[in-house]
């Protein structure tokens, strides 16, 4: 993000400013983080260009992270393709911020400190 957000506090809004553009660099931070963790993965289970059924029960944990971490990533993109639509028609008001906000602050947290997948696992 090129540049720290603020809020507004008391009584004021607890929006950040530039939120629009904040989501759409996030985005598009995550998403390369995303093809960066493809491209790792598949160095690991196709070393020759074709998945060795071995390797890829031998990075099972890693395959399930990823398709947590692509699934991530895909509600994030339809949240801000939603936001932006609806402030191209003028309708994008608090709670639709604050929603997007929320979204992309669970999101993104988890993305960087691990995501969930059970109980007992949290894929980093």
């Amino acid at each position: 993000m090129a540049e720290a957000a603020t809020v507004e506090k008391d009584g004021g809004s607890l929006i950040l400013s530039g939120l629009l553009q904040d989501c759409r660099e996030a985005l598009q931070t995550a998403s390369s983080f995303k093809a960066s963790a493809k491209d790792r993965l598949s160095e690991r289970v196709a070393p020759n260009g074709r998945i060795e059924n071995e390797l890829l029960e031998i990075e099972q944990f890693s395959f399930h992270g990823f398709a947590w971490l692509a699934t991530y990533i895909a509600a994030l993109e339809q949240m801000l393709a939603w936001a932006e639509r609806l402030e191209n028609e003028g309708t994008f008001g608090e709670l639709e911020a604050l929603m997007l906000q929320a979204a992309f602050g669970e999101y993104l947290q988890q993305i960087t400190g691990g995501i969930a997948l059970s109980q007992v696992e949290i894929f980093r």
